[in-house]
Formats: C-alpha cells, structure tokens, sequence
C-alpha cells in the first residue's frame, strides 16, 4: 500500500517534466501540421495571391470586388479553388506583394514560413517580457500548440498570425508607453485589414491623443502614397461591397462565432444561408442583436473608465473587436491569444480556483476543434449547441471585467 501511495506523488514530483513532454508532442505535431498544408491550394490565401498577382500586372483594383470576374482570375492562378475577394480593403492585397511573383505553392510556402518565424519571435519576445517560468512556461506552449484558430490560420495561408503578432507589438507598446509605436502598429492594422478598430476606442478613453494622431498620421501616409495607383474607386468598391456583406444573410451561418450570427440564425430565415432558425421574427433578431451589442459595449466602456489596469483593458478591448464584428470566423479568433495570454499572466499573479475554472472552460471552447458547423447541431434549438467560441470570448470577457474589478478593489487597499 505504502508503494501505490507514493505513486501519485512521483506523479505530481515529475509535473514539470510532464508538462514539456506534452508541450513538445504538441509541438511536433504543429509542425508536421504546417509543413505538410504549407503549400496546399486552399481558400484565403488564394483569394490574397491572386490579388497581389493582378495589382503587380496593373489590373484596376475595383474590379476584386466583382466576384465573378475575381474568382475566374483565382481558378487561373490556382486551378480547383473558388474563391472570391468579398471585403477585403484594397490595401490587403499590398501585404502579399512581396511574393506574389512566385507560383502559388512557394509564395503559400514562404509565407507559412515568415509566419512561423514571426510568431517564435513575438512569443519569444511575450514570454521574456512577462517573465513565465516554472510550470508557467510550458503551459504557455500547450495553450498555443492545441489553440484551433492558430491551425486554421496554416491551413488557409490565412492573415491573422500577422495580425496577431502585430497586435501583440501594439499591446506591449501600450503597456510600456511607447505611444509613437504603439500609433504607427494600430495605423498599419487598420489601413491594411481594418485590424483593431476597436482599439481607437479604448484610445480616446484614455486619452492618448498623441497616439490616435499617428494612427491616423500612418494611414493617410499610405493611402497618399498608394493613391496614385489604387485610385479612390476601389474604395468605393470596398465599402459598397461591405455594406452589403455586412447587412446579408451569409452572416448568419454558424461559422460565424458571433452576436449578429447567433441572433440571426435564431430568428432570420433565409431560404439558402439559414433555411431552419427557431423562429422566423427578424424584428426581434435584429433588435436583440443591437441591445446586446449595446449592452456589451457599454458594460465594457464602464469598467475601462474605472479601470487603469492597461493589459487587462487592451485585452478586452480585443475580445470587442471578435464578438461586435459580425464576421468573425475561427481564423479571426487567433487575436483572441492576446486576451488568454493577458488573463492567463493575470492568474498566476492572482490565483483563484474559481476564476481559473472560467479560463481553462473558455479557452477549451475556443481552442478545442468542434464539430459547430454540423447540420446535426446548426437546426432550431440546437444551435445553442453550434457557438462554442462565441461563449468563449463571452467567458473571457466576463473573466476580464471581473480580474479588472478585482485589480482596483487590491489597488485601493480595501480587499481586506
């Protein structure tokens, strides 16, 4: 009996190395995984590869927001694939230029690469600035390597690892008050894929007017600089194309881990994109749709106020900008890792088993590949099953305000 009993406490001894094991199998997947997708045909990356490829041979750039002319131009550069521009800014496609003079397998490739490269130097980079050590460190690999939206993020060359990085560049600039950095990151975010809108908000909270200056010093730089190129008809183009995305019923599917989609595809019938809500009362839809979002934002406003905490603030300023846009896919939700890494950082300094609950239960509903695209879930009432993301961020959003509350409550002296 004395042997099994000491068991679980070698067990328990041995947790460190157990945890870098774990870590390195999941590594080594994640590699094996982007090596054998680094330059498969896939949807994102195609639709990015063809407009660069036509921007470099002078086509005019209105013409991406035609699907039917764009899409006949992606079948020519990557046979088998349709894809079409949708809303993409004009300015995206300048993101690709670099290798858009090779074929679609090395350009594909060579951006999975840099990709690679520049998210081991921002991890890098996160970990030597937030001093995770211990049992803390590896934990930080397993939360990256088993994180769903970083895969489907290689899987369709898709943008947003270069997004996320630069964000987390924008988040550690804020932290450290390097405002002239902090502008320019935010400025480029935006003008290239309208990434982190959401943050000129928390901006103007906070004042920080120098800041919102070079945001907007970075944007009008590059749009005079492309202007002789682009033109302002692709622009117009753009925001045609988006108000009419953005008001459709594709957004309603459950792809789409958001409050427009969850309330639309409870109670917005459409005959192709959602042919069974729980009950067909667009009125109420939309309008749940509003006072939530309302209700959310506002919330959120309220307790960045009251609050000086700036990564927790940045974070849940992040978690805004995925559940308030209304086309946020899983891709989209690799930005979320800067809320978790916040959050995560926050716990260890402030440990509560309550509280860790939420954000083991969170990150495993956004991290964990599920099936909430199935028909067998996306019907009437059971699509409450299908937005398993959606409730994720939600938990980290509730999880931010309440780390936020408990900061001030410690940084006035009345928590005893």
């Amino acid at each position: 009996m004395l042997f099994f009993s000491k068991i679980p406490n070698k067990i328990f001894g041995f947790r460190l190395q157990i945890l870098w094991v774990i870590a390195a199998v999941l590594s080594l997947y994640f590699f094996y995984f982007s090596f054998k997708n680094a330059s498969q045909p896939s949807h994102g990356f195609a639709s990015y590869f063809t407009a660069s490829k036509l921007l470099i041979e002078g086509e005019d750039v209105a013409d991406f927001y035609d699907d039917d002319w764009f899409s006949s131009k992606v079948e020519d550069y990557v046979p088998g694939v349709y894809e079409i521009y949708l809303v993409n800014m004009p300015t995206t496609a300048l993101i690709f230029l670099p290798i858009a003079k090779f074929d679609y397998k090395t350009a594909k490739l060579i951006w999975n690469i840099f990709n690679l490269v520049f998210l081991a130097v921002i991890v890098s980079l996160t970990i030597k600035q937030k001093k995770f050590e211990g049992i803390w460190l590896p934990l930080v690999f397993i939360i990256l390597f088993s994180f769903q939206p970083l895969y489907a993020n290689i899987s369709f060359g898709q943008v947003y690892i270069f997004i996320f990085c630069l964000l987390v560049i924008a988040w550690l600039a804020y932290e450290s008050g390097s405002e002239k950095l902090l502008g320019i990151i935010i400025g480029l975010g935006l003008i290239l894929k309208t990434a982190g809108i959401f943050l000129l908000i928390l901006l103007a909270i906070k004042k920080k007017w120098k800041v919102i200056s070079w945001v907007f010093v970075t944007i009008v730089f590059l749009f005079t600089v492309i202007l002789p190129i682009f033109g302002l008809d692709p622009w117009f183009a753009y925001f045609n194309k988006l108000l009419g995305y953005t008001s459709g019923p594709t957004l309603s599917v459950t792809a789409y881990q958001t409050i427009h989609s969850f309330f639309h595809h409870f109670f917005v019938f459409d005959t192709q994109w959602n042919p069974e809500p729980l009950i067909n009362l667009p009125f109420i839809g939309k309008s749940l749709t509003l006072v939530f979002s309302i209700l959310i934002f506002v919330i959120t406003v309220v307790s960045v106020i009251k609050n000086n905490k700036p990564d927790l603030t940045f974070g849940v300023f992040v978690i805004l900008g995925i559940i308030l846009s209304p086309a946020s896919i899983d891709y989209h939700y690799m930005l979320m890792l800067i809320p978790i890494v916040i959050l995560y950082n926050w716990l260890i300094k402030n440990p509560s088993i309550a509280l860790w609950i939420i954000f083991v239960i969170s990150f495993l509903l956004i991290g964990v590949s599920l099936p909430y695209t199935s028909q067998k879930i996306t019907s009437g009432s059971w699509a409450v099953f299908a937005y398993p993301k959606l409730y994720g961020a939600l938990g980290l959003w509730v999880l931010s305000l309440r780390a936020s509350y408990n900061s001030k409550i410690s940084g006035s002296g009345l928590s005893n």
